[in-house]
């Protein structure tokens, strides 16, 4: 009893930590104007897949969430489903996530010499802001 009672208040307040314990950005960019978000109970379900779901529905949107640099997969997934649960979607798919390397490389890193002593070297320079990103697909079922 004691562990559900654990349970159920981290899933209800774990991604309200996430949002106060680094900076965040969630967004829900509108594809369907006749929709109307509605929030959904905390206990509904939310389908979450990597790939396409294959049951008929409809698409509402796009969720976009970024985080700071030392955020990890699950932290970016809980904040997509706490944001669909926000706006009434059913399901989220197609989910795809980003970190900025090509600035992260640039800044941190390079490459020394020529031929065969030519090796890599992580370089101490100031830091910069690197993000990671995830976006999904919001859809709700027909």
């Amino acid at each position: 009893m004691k562990k559900a009672v654990i349970l159920f208040f981290l899933t209800l307040f774990f991604p309200a930590l996430l949002l106060c314990g680094c900076s965040s950005n969630v967004r829900f960019i509108k594809t369907d104007d006749s929709y109307v978000p509605k929030p959904k109970p905390a206990g509904t379900e939310i389908v979450f897949r990597q790939g396409k779901i294959a049951r008929p529905h409809r698409v509402i949107g796009v969720i976009q969430v970024e985080l700071g640099r030392q955020a990890r997969r699950p932290e970016l997934d809980a904040l997509i489903i706490h944001k669909a649960r926000e706006i009434g979607a059913d399901g989220v798919m197609l989910i795809e996530y980003d970190i900025d390397r090509d600035l992260y490389v640039q800044r941190h890193h390079a490459v020394v010499g020529a031929g065969p002593w030519r090796r890599h070297v992580v370089v101490s320079r100031p830091r910069t802001v690197v993000k990671k990103t995830a976006s999904g697909i919001a859809v709700i079922f027909e």
